[in-house]
């Protein structure tokens, strides 16, 4: 089974560090980068999950849409085959608690993202 990570951050060069962390941990990954919260929904709209299962690494601050309109898109469209981690750089604890109330959201991380950061998202993950 393939795993297929989606980043959306509107930061690239974090977009490209990330992807290279993520390889690193784990070379069979595949990942798909978005620097927009549309570019993201569009992408999950036109392409199916090889697994079933998909993860998402949103930021809550996006510059087309918060990570909060994604995950309410998700929503709306019943999207069961997407898991979210929110990944920000807020430290308000209102965002934990909001995280908390969509059942796509699995955990919750803030910037910067470290490597022990990235084996807890894998573990995470399989438990799925």
């Amino acid at each position: 089974m393939k795993l297929e990570l989606v980043l959306v951050d509107d930061d690239e060069v974090l977009l490209t560090i990330l992807e290279k962390m993520f390889l690193k941990v784990r070379s069979d990954v595949k990942i798909t980068l978005y620097n927009s919260g549309q570019k993201a929904l569009d992408h999950l709209t036109n392409t199916h999950s090889v697994s079933g299962k998909r993860f998402l690494l949103v930021d809550i601050y996006l510059n087309d849409m918060s990570g909060w309109d994604l995950l309410d898109e998700l929503t709306k469209r019943n999207d069961a085959a997407s898991k979210v981690f929110i990944l920000t750089s807020s430290v308000n604890p209102i965002h934990l608690e909001t995280a908390k109330n969509y059942s796509q959201v699995i955990d919750f991380f803030e910037k910067p993202i470290s490597f022990d950061k990235i084996h807890r998202i894998f573990e995470l993950i399989e438990k799925e």
